[in-house]
């Protein structure tokens, strides 16, 4: 079964509407939950992901959430967290923990093995020590050499960015960037996101060995408008579009 991974900044566009949107998401459809810690400096998000973690930061409220995250748990959804280093650096054990006490199974860093390399391998090492999982996070402008260093650091699955930020659109060729991530890294589970446009775009990438996709910047402009509707029928149809292939 191909992996579909929605992704929401919490707090967006506010608590309530996004509880709605939460609870009505059908959990026998989706396979992972990414959930962003509204950051600072999102830096590696694009325009719309941006707009949503300046909204999230005001609003973002643990107790509201903490029997959200329990019901995805409940249910048997994988949790992991996407925060930036430069928000949860100086208090990276603690922060662990806490996802560790709402049961979360793992972190995506996006800043960390770019802006923060020297920490890195300390850090991922302390992430497995904790059997807690981290998630490579890597994009066509990762050099090869750092792919296979930090991939060997982890059996996790893959985070595999078609586009340096979210919502950004510079050209690229799927077979191309398929190929160069399936030799650097055999075998692997690879998700894709970052970039993801059309249902042409998830046959070719999964036909090409992709283990499924992250969907994140449609769900959010469906969030500001609360299109539940839209969102429901966008849920289910990437679902079928993975189920054929």
């Amino acid at each position: 079964m191909k992996n579909l991974i929605p992704y929401f900044t919490l707090g967006y566009p506010d608590n309530n509407t996004l509880k709605d949107f939460l609870m009505a998401m059908p959990v026998n459809k989706i396979n992972y939950i990414e959930f962003g810690f509204p950051s600072d400096d999102p830096r590696y998000d694009g325009p719309t992901i941006r707009i949503t973690h300046r909204v999230g930061n005001q609003n973002f409220n643990d107790g509201f959430y903490k029997p959200i995250f329990q019901y995805f748990k409940s249910n048997g959804i994988k949790m992991y967290s996407l925060s930036y280093y430069s928000d949860i650096g100086p208090k990276f054990e603690d922060f662990i923990s806490y996802l560790i006490s709402r049961g979360f199974s793992g972190i995506i860093i996006p800043d960390l093995i770019i802006d923060y390399y020297s920490e890195a391998e300390e850090k991922i090492s302390y992430l497995n020590n904790k059997n807690f999982e981290y998630i490579p996070f890597f994009s066509p402008s990762t050099p090869d050499h750092i792919i296979k260093k930090i991939a060997e650091m982890t059996s996790s699955w893959i985070y595999y960015g078609l586009q340096p930020s979210t919502g950004i659109d510079i050209p690229y060729e799927i077979d191309y960037t398929t190929e160069r991530i399936n030799q650097l890294l055999p075998g692997r589970e690879i998700t894709y996101g970052f970039g993801i446009k059309t249902e042409e775009d998830i046959k070719q990438l999964m036909k090409n060995g992709g283990s499924g996709v992250a969907i994140g910047s449609y769900i959010e402009k469906m969030l500001e408008k609360n299109d539940k509707k839209g969102f429901l029928d966008y849920i289910n149809k990437i679902r079928g579009v993975l189920d054929d292939e």
